[in-house]
């Protein structure tokens, strides 16, 4: 079977299990959130699915940086879909927007799986789309990375949860997207940790300023953009107009998180 026909498949299945299980109680028989278990049901599915795609030949570390990575991602949207996307959907038309969502999510996924099979060959061999590839899951994953930033500033949780759930995705996120550049091991380490470290602290101080949370995520994603866009270019390839054009963002947004923060009654800083 060939790679596109089985990534067909995999899609479609993929949506069928997702609707399915849906509309089922998994809650009264594992004692587990039903968002949270639907959500590793899905990722576990999509994983055992994307290693037959791939024909079984992923081994070693792409295990986790190919095949885990991406099962990552879908678990995120997975719980973006149900906890924030769903939620707002009305009983009556629950069941046609959620076929339209999963349809245009079968797509997305159908694109995915294309994107990480280019991936997982560019990083053994050399070939034509592997950058286009890489440019394309850049963005695949910063999308990914907002959601996930927003679902942990909508949640209830207490501050120190939601710093382990931030440092988790965060480190998952960017270990990989830096692995895919082939450094060593210390290099990676070295230039992860600062974007984890720098991201927390950010994301600290994002938390207790007066801002809407899908603009102090939006923030969090602009920075998580610049930081990661600079770790994956070569210091001395870096162009200044790329510099210009994060430094015009940082400013934008630097701008309209003063404007937009509200201290007190009717207190804004600018």
């Amino acid at each position: 079977m060939k790679l596109r026909t089985k990534a067909i498949v995999l899609s479609l299945t993929f949506v069928f299990v997702f609707f399915v299980i849906r509309f089922l109680d998994l809650e009264r028989f594992l004692r587990i959130n039903n968002e949270v278990l639907r959500a590793v049901l899905v990722s576990l599915v999509f994983f055992g699915g994307l290693a037959w795609v791939l024909n079984f030949r992923v081994k070693g570390v792409r295990v986790l940086t190919v095949l885990g990575h991406s099962a990552f991602t879908v678990f995120i949207q997975s719980l973006f879909l149900e906890l924030i996307i769903f939620q707002d959907a009305s009983r009556i038309s629950e069941k046609t927007i959620s076929l339209l969502i999963l349809l245009v999510w079968g797509i997305v996924i159908y694109f995915l799986i294309l994107t990480v099979n280019i991936l997982n060959i560019s990083f053994i061999s050399q070939i034509p789309l592997g950058q286009a590839a890489k440019a394309s899951s850049f963005v695949y994953y910063l999308f990914t990375a907002y959601f996930a930033f927003l679902l942990i500033l909508k949640s209830g949780a207490d501050l120190p949860v939601k710093l382990i759930f931030f440092i988790i995705v965060i480190s998952i996120n960017t270990i990989t997207t830096f692995w895919f550049k082939k450094e060593s091991s210390k290099q990676l380490l070295t230039e992860s940790g600062a974007v984890i470290i720098f991201m927390l602290t950010v994301f600290v101080l994002l938390v207790i300023w007066p801002l809407p949370v899908e603009l102090a995520s939006m923030f969090l994603i602009i920075i998580y953009y610049i930081l990661l866009g600079l770790g994956l270019e070569q210091r001395e390839t870096t162009s200044l107009l790329m510099r210009i054009e994060y430094f015009i963002i940082l400013g934008f947004a630097v701008v309209f998180l003063l404007k937009l923060s509200i201290w007190g009654i009717n207190g804004t800083i600018i």
